[in-house]
């Protein structure tokens, strides 16, 4: 059971790491998916860095209290992105 958490774990860190690459490395066609969902390019590098924060927060696991807000945190971004479309 064990492994299966740190799986679940491992891929949700690497997507939410996959999403921070996109962001930084392809600014110019995040910006236009942003701009065309009527969300404003100025969150973008906000959201990188909590992306990150979240990662670190969930692989250190010294804090339960900041590894739960970090999984909540992940919820409502992909809740979010979902109810954007």
């Amino acid at each position: 059971m064990k492994y299966l958490y740190w799986i679940a774990t491992g891929l949700l860190c690497a997507l939410m790491l996959w999403s921070v690459s996109m962001y930084l490395l392809q600014y110019d066609m995040i910006t236009g998916f942003f701009k065309s969902l009527g969300f404003p390019t100025w969150i973008i590098y906000p959201l990188a860095v909590f992306k990150i924060a979240g990662v670190a927060m969930i692989l250190w696991r010294g804090n339960r209290w900041l590894t739960e807000w970090a999984y909540a945190g992940f919820f409502f971004d992909m809740l979010l992105a979902m109810g954007a479309q």
